[in-house]
Protein backbone atom coordinates (compact mmCIF):
# COMPACT_ATOMS: atom_id res chain seq x y z
CA UNK A 1 0.00 0.00 0.00
CA UNK A 2 1.07 3.61 -0.61
CA UNK A 3 0.41 6.47 1.80
CA UNK A 4 0.76 10.17 1.09
CA UNK A 5 2.02 12.11 4.09
CA UNK A 6 2.75 15.59 5.36
CA UNK A 7 5.08 15.65 8.35
CA UNK A 8 7.58 17.69 10.36
CA UNK A 9 11.04 16.68 11.54
CA UNK A 10 12.72 17.34 14.91
CA UNK A 11 13.76 20.83 13.76
CA UNK A 12 10.23 21.79 12.71
CA UNK A 13 10.84 21.61 8.94
CA UNK A 14 7.89 20.42 6.87
CA UNK A 15 8.15 17.34 4.63
CA UNK A 16 5.72 15.65 2.28
CA UNK A 17 5.91 12.56 0.13
CA UNK A 18 4.74 9.01 -0.48
CA UNK A 19 5.72 5.95 1.58
CA UNK A 20 5.17 2.23 0.96
CA UNK A 21 3.78 0.28 3.93
CA UNK A 22 1.68 -2.78 4.76
CA UNK A 23 -0.96 -0.68 6.55
CA UNK A 24 -1.48 2.67 8.26
CA UNK A 25 0.25 1.54 11.47
CA UNK A 26 3.29 0.33 9.53
CA UNK A 27 3.44 3.69 7.73
CA UNK A 28 3.48 5.56 11.07
CA UNK A 29 6.30 3.34 12.35
CA UNK A 30 8.37 3.93 9.20
CA UNK A 31 7.89 7.70 9.42
CA UNK A 32 8.95 7.69 13.08
CA UNK A 33 12.06 5.67 12.18
CA UNK A 34 13.25 8.42 9.81
CA UNK A 35 12.53 11.14 12.39
CA UNK A 36 9.27 12.46 10.97
CA UNK A 37 6.08 13.24 12.91
CA UNK A 38 3.07 12.97 10.54
CA UNK A 39 0.54 15.79 10.33
CA UNK A 40 -1.64 14.05 7.74
CA UNK A 41 -1.46 10.49 6.43
CA UNK A 42 -3.85 9.11 3.83
CA UNK A 43 -3.89 6.03 1.65
CA UNK A 44 -3.49 6.47 -2.12
CA UNK A 45 -6.25 4.46 -3.77
CA UNK A 46 -5.67 3.27 -7.33
CA UNK A 47 -8.52 3.24 -9.82
CA UNK A 48 -9.43 -0.29 -10.88
CA UNK A 49 -10.78 0.71 -14.28
CA UNK A 50 -8.67 1.01 -17.42
CA UNK A 51 -7.72 4.60 -18.18
CA UNK A 52 -6.32 5.18 -21.65
CA UNK A 53 -5.33 8.74 -20.77
CA UNK A 54 -3.56 7.95 -17.52
CA UNK A 55 -1.00 10.54 -16.52
CA UNK A 56 2.45 8.97 -16.46
CA UNK A 57 6.11 9.88 -16.48
CA UNK A 58 7.14 10.34 -20.11
CA UNK A 59 10.64 10.69 -21.66
CA UNK A 60 10.44 14.51 -21.70
CA UNK A 61 9.74 14.51 -17.93
CA UNK A 62 12.72 12.22 -17.34
CA UNK A 63 14.96 14.42 -19.50
CA UNK A 64 13.82 17.53 -17.60
CA UNK A 65 14.37 15.89 -14.21
CA UNK A 66 17.77 14.43 -15.15
CA UNK A 67 19.05 17.69 -16.61
CA UNK A 68 17.81 19.79 -13.65
CA UNK A 69 19.27 17.34 -11.12
CA UNK A 70 22.62 17.50 -12.91
CA UNK A 71 22.65 21.31 -12.81
CA UNK A 72 21.69 21.45 -9.13
CA UNK A 73 24.34 18.89 -8.11
CA UNK A 74 26.92 20.78 -10.17
CA UNK A 75 25.99 23.90 -8.16
CA UNK A 76 26.88 22.09 -4.93
CA UNK A 77 23.35 21.30 -3.71
CA UNK A 78 22.88 17.93 -1.97
CA UNK A 79 20.92 15.31 -3.87
CA UNK A 80 17.95 15.09 -1.46
CA UNK A 81 17.58 18.88 -1.39
CA UNK A 82 17.92 19.02 -5.20
CA UNK A 83 15.10 16.47 -5.62
CA UNK A 84 12.87 18.50 -3.29
CA UNK A 85 13.54 21.65 -5.34
CA UNK A 86 12.67 19.90 -8.62
CA UNK A 87 9.58 18.39 -7.02
CA UNK A 88 8.24 21.83 -6.09
CA UNK A 89 8.96 23.35 -9.52
CA UNK A 90 7.45 20.44 -11.46
CA UNK A 91 3.87 20.52 -12.81
CA UNK A 92 3.47 16.81 -13.73
CA UNK A 93 1.64 14.96 -10.95
CA UNK A 94 3.08 11.57 -12.00
CA UNK A 95 6.67 12.87 -11.82
CA UNK A 96 5.91 14.56 -8.49
CA UNK A 97 4.63 11.26 -7.06
CA UNK A 98 7.78 9.50 -8.33
CA UNK A 99 10.05 12.14 -6.78
CA UNK A 100 8.12 11.86 -3.51
CA UNK A 101 8.87 8.14 -3.36
CA UNK A 102 12.57 8.67 -4.21
CA UNK A 103 12.81 11.43 -1.60
CA UNK A 104 11.23 9.17 1.04
CA UNK A 105 13.66 6.36 0.19
CA UNK A 106 16.62 8.74 0.58
CA UNK A 107 15.32 9.89 3.98
CA UNK A 108 15.20 6.22 5.02
CA UNK A 109 18.93 5.94 4.31
CA UNK A 110 18.66 4.16 0.96
CA UNK A 111 21.37 5.00 -1.58
CA UNK A 112 20.42 7.04 -4.65
CA UNK A 113 21.00 4.16 -7.07
CA UNK A 114 18.85 1.82 -4.95
CA UNK A 115 16.13 4.49 -4.70
CA UNK A 116 16.13 4.76 -8.51
CA UNK A 117 16.36 0.98 -8.79
CA UNK A 118 12.95 0.63 -7.12
CA UNK A 119 11.53 2.28 -10.25
CA UNK A 120 13.62 0.49 -12.87
CA UNK A 121 10.58 0.10 -15.15
CA UNK A 122 10.49 3.89 -15.48
CA UNK A 123 14.21 4.67 -15.61
CA UNK A 124 15.55 1.49 -17.20
CA UNK A 125 18.47 -0.71 -16.14
CA UNK A 126 20.98 1.41 -18.08
CA UNK A 127 19.97 4.58 -16.21
CA UNK A 128 20.13 2.87 -12.81
CA UNK A 129 23.51 1.27 -13.55
CA UNK A 130 25.07 4.58 -14.62
CA UNK A 131 23.67 6.30 -11.49
CA UNK A 132 25.41 3.62 -9.42
CA UNK A 133 28.69 4.30 -11.27
CA UNK A 134 28.34 8.07 -10.82
CA UNK A 135 27.57 7.61 -7.15
CA UNK A 136 30.62 5.38 -6.60
CA UNK A 137 33.00 7.62 -8.56
CA UNK A 138 31.74 10.89 -7.07
CA UNK A 139 31.04 12.19 -10.57
CA UNK A 140 27.25 11.97 -10.42
CA UNK A 141 26.51 15.37 -11.98
CA UNK A 142 28.58 14.52 -15.09
CA UNK A 143 26.88 11.12 -15.44
CA UNK A 144 23.46 12.75 -15.13
CA UNK A 145 24.42 15.32 -17.76
CA UNK A 146 25.29 12.49 -20.19
CA UNK A 147 22.06 10.68 -19.34
CA UNK A 148 20.05 13.85 -20.00
CA UNK A 149 21.83 14.25 -23.33
CA UNK A 150 21.06 10.62 -24.23
CA UNK A 151 17.38 11.01 -23.27
CA UNK A 152 17.14 14.11 -25.46
CA UNK A 153 18.86 12.19 -28.26
CA UNK A 154 16.32 9.34 -27.97
CA UNK A 155 13.41 11.83 -27.95
CA UNK A 156 14.69 13.52 -31.11
CA UNK A 157 15.10 10.11 -32.75
CA UNK A 158 11.51 9.22 -31.90
CA UNK A 159 10.32 12.61 -33.18
CA UNK A 160 12.14 12.06 -36.48
CA UNK A 161 10.32 8.80 -37.09
CA UNK A 162 6.99 10.33 -36.00
CA UNK A 163 7.49 13.29 -38.35
CA UNK A 164 8.09 10.92 -41.25
CA UNK A 165 4.75 9.23 -40.59
CA UNK A 166 2.75 12.44 -40.01
CA UNK A 167 2.35 13.58 -43.63
CA UNK A 168 1.16 10.21 -45.03
CA UNK A 169 -1.24 9.89 -42.09
CA UNK A 170 -2.73 13.33 -42.78
CA UNK A 171 -3.11 12.54 -46.50
CA UNK A 172 -4.77 9.21 -45.68
CA UNK A 173 -7.16 10.92 -43.25
CA UNK A 174 -8.07 13.56 -45.88
CA UNK A 175 -8.63 10.81 -48.44
CA UNK A 176 -10.95 8.84 -46.13
CA UNK A 177 -12.82 12.05 -45.21
CA UNK A 178 -13.24 12.95 -48.91
CA UNK A 179 -14.58 9.47 -49.75
CA UNK A 180 -16.97 9.67 -46.78
CA UNK A 181 -18.23 13.09 -47.93
CA UNK A 182 -18.70 11.96 -51.53
CA UNK A 183 -20.51 8.72 -50.62
CA UNK A 184 -22.80 10.21 -47.97
CA UNK A 185 -23.59 13.66 -49.42
CA UNK A 186 -22.69 14.03 -53.11
CA UNK A 187 -23.73 10.64 -54.55
CA UNK A 188 -27.15 10.48 -52.78
CA UNK A 189 -28.05 13.94 -54.16
CA UNK A 190 -26.90 13.09 -57.67
CA UNK A 191 -28.57 9.66 -57.69
CA UNK A 192 -31.97 11.38 -57.70
CA UNK A 193 -31.54 12.33 -61.38
CA UNK A 194 -31.70 8.64 -62.36
CA UNK A 195 -35.39 7.79 -62.67
CA UNK A 196 -34.68 4.23 -63.71
CA UNK A 197 -31.48 2.95 -62.07
CA UNK A 198 -31.77 -0.48 -63.74
CA UNK A 199 -31.27 1.08 -67.17
CA UNK A 200 -28.21 3.07 -66.02
CA UNK A 201 -24.68 1.83 -66.80
CA UNK A 202 -23.21 -0.84 -64.52
CA UNK A 203 -20.67 1.57 -63.00
CA UNK A 204 -23.47 3.98 -62.09
CA UNK A 205 -25.46 1.22 -60.42
CA UNK A 206 -22.34 0.10 -58.51
CA UNK A 207 -21.50 3.55 -57.11
CA UNK A 208 -25.12 4.36 -56.19
CA UNK A 209 -25.63 0.99 -54.45
CA UNK A 210 -22.30 1.37 -52.62
CA UNK A 211 -23.33 4.85 -51.48
CA UNK A 212 -26.73 3.59 -50.28
CA UNK A 213 -25.15 0.70 -48.38
CA UNK A 214 -22.55 2.96 -46.77
CA UNK A 215 -25.11 5.63 -45.85
CA UNK A 216 -27.39 3.03 -44.26
CA UNK A 217 -24.62 1.41 -42.22
CA UNK A 218 -22.30 4.37 -41.66
CA UNK A 219 -22.83 4.27 -37.89
CA UNK A 220 -21.58 0.68 -37.80
CA UNK A 221 -18.54 1.64 -39.91
CA UNK A 222 -17.70 4.47 -37.50
CA UNK A 223 -18.10 2.17 -34.49
CA UNK A 224 -15.82 -0.44 -36.07
CA UNK A 225 -13.16 2.20 -36.84
CA UNK A 226 -13.42 3.63 -33.30
CA UNK A 227 -13.17 0.14 -31.80
CA UNK A 228 -10.09 -0.63 -33.91
CA UNK A 229 -8.39 2.61 -32.82
CA UNK A 230 -9.09 1.99 -29.12
CA UNK A 231 -8.05 -1.68 -29.38
CA UNK A 232 -4.84 -0.75 -31.20
CA UNK A 233 -4.04 1.92 -28.60
CA UNK A 234 -4.57 -0.58 -25.78
CA UNK A 235 -2.75 -3.56 -27.29
CA UNK A 236 0.25 -1.49 -28.43
CA UNK A 237 1.00 -1.01 -24.74
CA UNK A 238 1.66 -4.76 -24.58
CA UNK A 239 5.31 -5.64 -25.16
CA UNK A 240 4.58 -8.75 -27.25
CA UNK A 241 2.22 -6.82 -29.55
CA UNK A 242 4.81 -4.07 -30.11
CA UNK A 243 7.45 -6.69 -30.83
CA UNK A 244 5.14 -8.37 -33.35
CA UNK A 245 4.72 -5.04 -35.17
CA UNK A 246 8.48 -4.42 -35.12
CA UNK A 247 9.21 -7.83 -36.64
CA UNK A 248 6.65 -7.50 -39.43
CA UNK A 249 7.24 -3.82 -40.22
CA UNK A 250 10.97 -4.44 -40.52
CA UNK A 251 10.25 -6.70 -43.51
CA UNK A 252 8.80 -3.85 -45.57
CA UNK A 253 11.19 -2.06 -47.96
CA UNK A 254 12.16 1.39 -46.67
CA UNK A 255 10.45 1.00 -43.30
CA UNK A 256 12.71 -1.94 -42.44
CA UNK A 257 15.79 0.19 -43.13
CA UNK A 258 14.43 2.95 -40.86
CA UNK A 259 13.93 0.43 -38.03
CA UNK A 260 17.41 -1.11 -38.42
CA UNK A 261 19.09 2.33 -38.54
CA UNK A 262 17.14 3.45 -35.46
CA UNK A 263 18.26 0.32 -33.58
CA UNK A 264 21.87 0.95 -34.64
CA UNK A 265 21.66 4.48 -33.24
CA UNK A 266 20.23 3.24 -29.91
CA UNK A 267 22.88 0.52 -29.67
CA UNK A 268 25.84 2.77 -30.56
CA UNK A 269 24.77 5.72 -28.42
CA UNK A 270 24.19 3.52 -25.35
CA UNK A 271 27.50 1.65 -25.71
CA UNK A 272 29.44 4.90 -26.27
CA UNK A 273 27.96 6.46 -23.15
CA UNK A 274 28.62 3.40 -20.97
CA UNK A 275 32.18 2.90 -22.21
CA UNK A 276 32.85 6.57 -21.51
CA UNK A 277 31.52 6.02 -17.97
CA UNK A 278 34.05 3.20 -17.44
CA UNK A 279 31.89 0.07 -17.76
CA UNK A 280 33.34 -3.16 -19.13
CA UNK A 281 32.42 -4.05 -22.70
CA UNK A 282 30.41 -7.21 -21.90
CA UNK A 283 28.37 -5.31 -19.28
CA UNK A 284 27.77 -2.54 -21.84
CA UNK A 285 26.30 -5.02 -24.30
CA UNK A 286 24.13 -6.65 -21.62
CA UNK A 287 22.68 -3.28 -20.58
CA UNK A 288 22.20 -2.27 -24.23
CA UNK A 289 19.66 -5.10 -24.54
CA UNK A 290 17.16 -2.96 -22.63
CA UNK A 291 17.41 -0.12 -25.17
CA UNK A 292 16.67 -2.23 -28.27
CA UNK A 293 13.07 -2.56 -29.47
CA UNK A 294 13.39 -5.31 -32.07
CA UNK A 295 13.28 -8.82 -30.48
CA UNK A 296 15.57 -10.33 -33.16
CA UNK A 297 18.24 -7.70 -32.46
CA UNK A 298 17.97 -8.33 -28.72
CA UNK A 299 18.43 -12.05 -29.31
CA UNK A 300 21.44 -11.39 -31.58
CA UNK A 301 22.99 -9.05 -29.00
CA UNK A 302 22.48 -11.60 -26.22
CA UNK A 303 24.30 -14.17 -28.36
CA UNK A 304 27.05 -11.61 -29.05
CA UNK A 305 27.55 -11.14 -25.29
CA UNK A 306 27.95 -14.89 -24.88
CA UNK A 307 30.56 -15.07 -27.66
CA UNK A 308 32.37 -11.99 -26.34
CA UNK A 309 32.74 -13.61 -22.91
CA UNK A 310 34.21 -16.70 -24.58
CA UNK A 311 37.12 -14.57 -25.83
CA UNK A 312 36.07 -13.55 -29.34
CA UNK A 313 36.63 -10.03 -30.70
CA UNK A 314 33.80 -7.51 -30.70
CA UNK A 315 33.80 -6.94 -34.46
CA UNK A 316 33.51 -10.71 -35.01
CA UNK A 317 30.55 -11.17 -32.67
CA UNK A 318 28.76 -8.09 -34.04
CA UNK A 319 29.18 -9.40 -37.60
CA UNK A 320 26.66 -12.12 -36.69
CA UNK A 321 23.98 -9.47 -36.15
CA UNK A 322 22.07 -7.40 -38.72
CA UNK A 323 22.63 -4.13 -36.86
CA UNK A 324 26.02 -3.17 -38.32
CA UNK A 325 27.00 -3.34 -42.03
CA UNK A 326 30.58 -4.21 -43.05
CA UNK A 327 31.68 -0.55 -43.22
CA UNK A 328 30.84 0.07 -39.56
CA UNK A 329 32.33 -3.29 -38.54
CA UNK A 330 35.67 -2.25 -40.01
CA UNK A 331 35.54 0.99 -37.97
CA UNK A 332 34.71 -1.00 -34.83
CA UNK A 333 37.69 -3.27 -35.49
CA UNK A 334 40.00 -0.24 -35.68
CA UNK A 335 38.49 1.16 -32.48
CA UNK A 336 38.98 -2.16 -30.73
CA UNK A 337 42.65 -2.31 -31.74
CA UNK A 338 43.31 1.30 -30.67
CA UNK A 339 41.19 1.04 -27.49
CA UNK A 340 38.98 3.95 -28.58
CA UNK A 341 35.65 2.15 -28.86
CA UNK A 342 33.75 4.91 -27.01
CA UNK A 343 34.72 7.45 -29.68
CA UNK A 344 34.05 4.95 -32.48
CA UNK A 345 30.53 4.12 -31.27
CA UNK A 346 29.75 7.83 -30.76
CA UNK A 347 30.85 8.44 -34.35
CA UNK A 348 28.73 5.52 -35.60
CA UNK A 349 25.69 6.95 -33.77
CA UNK A 350 26.27 10.37 -35.39
CA UNK A 351 26.76 8.86 -38.87
CA UNK A 352 23.70 6.63 -38.50
CA UNK A 353 21.61 9.57 -37.39
CA UNK A 354 22.64 11.46 -40.53
CA UNK A 355 21.76 8.36 -42.59
CA UNK A 356 18.37 8.16 -40.88
CA UNK A 357 17.61 11.82 -41.63
CA UNK A 358 18.46 11.30 -45.32
CA UNK A 359 16.44 8.08 -45.44
CA UNK A 360 13.38 9.72 -43.86
CA UNK A 361 13.70 12.66 -46.26
CA UNK A 362 13.77 10.30 -49.25
CA UNK A 363 10.84 8.23 -47.99
CA UNK A 364 8.79 11.36 -47.32
CA UNK A 365 9.53 12.76 -50.79
CA UNK A 366 8.45 9.43 -52.31
CA UNK A 367 5.34 9.06 -50.15
CA UNK A 368 4.02 12.55 -50.94
CA UNK A 369 3.29 11.96 -54.66
CA UNK A 370 2.20 8.35 -54.02
CA UNK A 371 -0.36 9.41 -51.41
CA UNK A 372 -1.56 12.28 -53.61
CA UNK A 373 -1.95 9.90 -56.56
CA UNK A 374 -3.83 7.46 -54.33
CA UNK A 375 -6.16 10.17 -53.05
CA UNK A 376 -6.63 11.71 -56.49
CA UNK A 377 -7.22 8.33 -58.11
CA UNK A 378 -9.68 7.13 -55.48
CA UNK A 379 -11.71 10.32 -55.05
CA UNK A 380 -11.26 11.41 -58.66
CA UNK A 381 -12.41 7.99 -59.83
CA UNK A 382 -15.71 8.39 -57.98
CA UNK A 383 -16.21 11.88 -59.42
CA UNK A 384 -15.44 10.68 -62.97
CA UNK A 385 -17.91 7.80 -62.59
CA UNK A 386 -20.62 10.25 -61.51
CA UNK A 387 -19.86 12.59 -64.44
CA UNK A 388 -19.96 9.67 -66.88
CA UNK A 389 -23.28 8.64 -65.33
CA UNK A 390 -24.70 12.13 -65.88
CA UNK A 391 -23.52 12.13 -69.49
CA UNK A 392 -25.06 8.69 -70.05
CA UNK A 393 -28.54 10.16 -69.36
CA UNK A 394 -28.38 12.05 -72.67
CA UNK A 395 -27.32 8.98 -74.64
CA UNK A 396 -29.98 8.20 -77.25
CA UNK A 397 -29.77 4.85 -79.04
CA UNK A 398 -29.58 5.14 -82.88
Amino acid sequence: MEFEYKAIDTQGSRHEGVIDANDRGDALVKLNEIGLTPITLKEIRRAASINFFKNKVNPSDLEFFTNELSLLLESGIKVDKAIDIIKKSNANSALTALLNQISTSLKQGVSLSDAFGKHEKIFGSLYVQLIKIGEASGNLSEVLKKLAKDLKFQMELRNQVSTALTYPSVILFVCISAVYFVLTFIVPKMSGIFTDLDSAPWYTQAIVKASAFFSKHQLYFLLVILTLIISLTYFLKKVKVREWFYVHLSRFPGIGKVIITSERIRFSQSVAMMLDAGLQLDICLELTLGTLKHPDFRRDTKLAVKHLKSGKQLCDVLSKTRIFPSFFLSIIKVGEETNRLDIVFADIAARSRSDLENLIRKLTSMLEPLMLLFMGGFVGGIVIVMLMSMVSINDVPI
